[in-house]
């Protein structure tokens, strides 16, 4: 672990709420209790950013933090650098409920991206086990099951030819119905099959 991440910061993911830039505190921390919080080498770190952890609100295993501090780690899903705040750090431990050793792997924006992906998910799921559904629904699924299947999440094409003959002759005018059929006539072209 190096003393100090802003060697390697460069473009870095934006936070909604903090930016892009390490914050610091004005809190003085030893660099030797940076390193014993957090029991194992970690990612570069800004010491400069510690803040006090309340242990009494932690959940851990087998040490506590007794601060927090700002971390530059990079995404597992897209690569790129971003900043595990001391500030996000407090409230995932100490307000969530995460246990210390909850490790943030992905930047803001892909974290965004998956709870986005996660609420399409349940929303198709919710609605393909309804029996009955109005034209706008009809729509919405069939945009979800489009944006489902070109994020790797829905595989079942058999689901989609049956959801584009539903969008056919429910709602031929959908922008959603177009959007179905343009992917369904991608996905037999590049078998060669016909529907």
């Amino acid at each position: 672990m190096s003393e100090s991440g802003s060697d390697r910061q460069r473009n870095v993911v934006p936070h909604p709420r903090f930016g892009d830039q390490s914050v610091p505190s004005g809190y003085r921390v030893p660099f030797e209790l940076i390193r014993a919080c957090y029991c194992y080498d970690r990612p570069p770190v800004f010491p400069e950013s510690a803040i006090p952890a309340d242990i009494s609100r932690q959940n851990f295993s087998v040490r506590p933090r007794y601060c927090y501090v700002d971390m530059l780690k990079g995404c597992r899903k897209c690569g790129r650098d971003f900043i595990f705040f001391a500030r996000e750090q407090q409230y995932w431990y100490e307000e969530l409920g995460f246990w210390v050793d909850a490790d943030c792997v992905h930047c803001p924006e892909c974290r965004r991206s998956n709870q986005h992906l996660r609420q399409r998910l349940k929303r198709f799921s919710h609605t393909m086990g309804r029996d009955a559904i109005g034209n706008e629904e009809l729509a919405t699924l069939v945009e979800d099951a489009v944006y489902l299947f070109e994020a790797g999440v829905l595989r079942n094409e058999q689901k989609l030819r049956r959801l584009k003959n539903l969008a056919a002759t429910s709602i031929p005018e959908s922008a959603a119905r177009q959007a179905i059929e343009e992917l369904v006539s991608k996905i037999e072209s590049g078998r060669g099959t016909v529907l």
